[in-house]
């Protein structure tokens, strides 16, 4: 089937057969990009909104076929069948309701944001029976910023979350499932209230408790604590060097529920304060505490990235496994945990390599990146 390519209008309304034509991207940085780019991969027309230097960026890096800026919203979005809101939480917020007034019946409306019910509820209150919004999650990022950084094979084997509301038809949610099913990831549906109310515990509270933990170490101001707090200590806090650039809007947007979550974990913790002698107590906490963790999925993307795991984009030729393998461990690097994430015949696919350590991992992309490998830390 020949693809139409006149943006001007929206002549095939996505369904879950036949891809859209044409798919707008506002919000061009690290995710709008890489979703430009997963999209043109596909074949797909990208028409991008966003500021200036993002534009040029993205027109170099071919991440877009037309630009405009956010004071041209209408008009871009006219032009497809599919938007993407892939701006900061707030600023998506004041987004959705022009992309929304302006947007054809046939078009759906979605978001990458990190929370769900408030921008869920504002597309419910200003339903009117034109374009549909569903809210997305895809659970990828990066270490890095800014479309300059923007990957194509970043949702590969990612869970991408959709939280359609009652009024969403069935059509649509298959349609856009179909879209981003395309580009690598997996699909899950949620309730929006039930994805915030799961966030919150386990992504939004372990974020806080982490600053909380290093600014306790902070207080003392001392290298001999800062010393012996390297290992575990570490580890278990690798999360409080988000930068709150980052946090801000998520924190603002699901402060009810992360009330409730502060709430219930501060009553844990004067529990245990009560029951710091009881060893009977104690030893439940520690048994309970080793069965939950015991049955965490060891791979998972889930809302808290993976410590140490690498993705490496392999060219269809033969020998390439053994090659990447090879140049890893020719420096005394051990491969812990080892996966095909994605294959497609004449283009290659995506490895996942695992390390037992943060150093393994980094000096790992180094190598591969030295010997010519598209590599991404997640």
């Amino acid at each position: 089937m020949k693809r139409n390519t006149d943006a001007t209008n929206v002549k095939n309304p996505p369904d879950a057969k036949n891809p859209p034509d044409s798919v707008t991207v506002v919000g061009l940085g690290l995710m709008g990009g890489s979703v430009s780019l997963a999209l043109r991969k596909e074949g797909i027309r990208v028409v991008g909104v966003s500021g200036p230097r993002s534009l040029e960026k993205a027109k170099a890096r071919g991440a877009i076929d037309e630009a405009f800026g956010y004071d041209e919203l209408e008009t871009a979005v006219r032009k497809s069948a599919v938007v993407f809101l892939c701006t900061p939480l707030l600023l998506m917020e004041t987004m959705l309701p022009r992309a929304l007034d302006c947007a054809s019946g046939e078009t759906i409306v979605t978001d990458v944001g990190s929370t769900k019910s408030g921008i869920c509820d504002i597309a419910e209150r200003r339903h009117d029976g034109k374009a549909v919004f569903i809210g997305g999650h895809p659970m990828a990022g990066s270490e890095k910023r800014g479309v300059e950084n923007a990957d194509p094979n970043l949702f590969y084997d990612a869970v991408w979350v959709l939280t359609p509301t009652r009024r969403t038809p069935k059509h649509a949610t298959n349609a856009l499932s179909a879209l981003i099913l395309s580009v690598g990831a997996k699909v899950m549906l949620l309730d929006p209230v039930l994805h915030d109310r799961i966030a919150a515990r386990v992504s939004h509270l372990p974020q806080l408790v982490a600053v909380l933990l290093v600014n306790s170490l902070a207080r003392e101001d001392s290298d001999l604590f800062r010393n012996l707090a390297a290992g575990g200590f570490r580890d278990m806090t690798r999360i409080a060097s988000s930068s709150y650039d980052v946090w801000r809007d998520i924190l603002s947007t699901n402060s009810a529920r992360i009330r409730e979550e502060l709430r219930a974990f501060g009553a844990e913790v004067s529990t245990l304060l009560g029951n710091i002698d009881d060893e009977e107590y104690l030893e439940g906490v520690f048994s309970r505490a080793n069965e939950e963790r015991m049955r965490l999925p060891s791979y998972s993307k889930g809302f808290v990235a993976p410590l140490c795991d690498i993705r490496v984009t392999v060219p269809d030729r033969p020998g390439e496994l053994a090659r990447i393998t090879g140049v890893i461990s020719a420096c005394g690097i051990n491969i812990k945990d080892i996966e095909i994430v994605t294959v497609r015949e004449g283009e290659g696919g995506v490895l996942r390599l695992g390390f037992e350590t943060k150093k393994d991992a980094e000096r790992s992309v180094e190598l591969l990146r030295g010997a010519g490998y598209e590599v991404r830390v997640l």
